[in-house]
């Protein structure tokens, strides 16, 4: 990683590290990782469930890193295909498991990695978090919410008061009323 930015940089290629834009991009600077897939969401909960799912599947995979267990992979086309599969149906995609051809719906894969990281979010103490993303896949992203308000028939202005409505609830303190 470090070499192919000091090669783009000295290229002339990129200025900084700022320039490049992964999906997933560790940040020198603050020692960070940042992924590019939550860009969407539209209230606390929502990022709060996101931020402990790849918060508890980074902790797991260092755990199995460090114990020596191989871990998954897939080849470079199924990610490719997987990521485009992803952006064009959401939670609705079916994704490639295997080099076979094999296909998984996204829900169903969800489910399963929030029930294989529980044991993980409970040790970092995000457990209710990493739960609501059930939630979030039951009830849909914000985007399909939002699809589903117009077509029965919100106008814009009520699709925003919704949104803003749901953000009003996710800031509500813990244990306080909720919608």
């Amino acid at each position: 990683f470090e070499s192919y930015m000091t090669a783009l940089i000295r290229a002339g290629a990129i200025q900084s590290i700022r320039e490049v834009w992964w999906d997933v991009r560790p940040h020198p600077d603050f020692g960070t990782v940042e992924l590019r897939m939550c860009d969407g969401m539209t209230n606390l909960d929502e990022i709060a469930a996101v931020a402990a799912l790849a918060q508890s599947l980074v902790a797991d995979l260092v755990e199995r890193f460090e114990v020596g267990e191989p871990l998954p992979g897939a080849r470079d086309w199924v990610l490719r295909e997987n990521k485009w599969l992803a952006a064009r149906h959401g939670l609705d995609a079916e994704l490639l498991v295997d080099e076979a051809g094999t296909r998984a719906s996204v829900r169903d894969l969800v489910e399963r990695m929030v029930d294989r990281l529980l044991p993980t979010a409970e040790r970092l103490g995000c457990a209710d978090e990493l739960g609501a993303v059930r939630e979030v896949v039951e009830r849909g992203p914000s985007a399909e919410r939002q699809r589903r308000w117009v077509a029965e028939g919100a106008t814009l202005a009520d699709v925003v008061d919704r949104m803003v409505e749901e953000m009003d609830v996710s800031l509500a303190p813990r244990g306080a009323p909720r919608g």
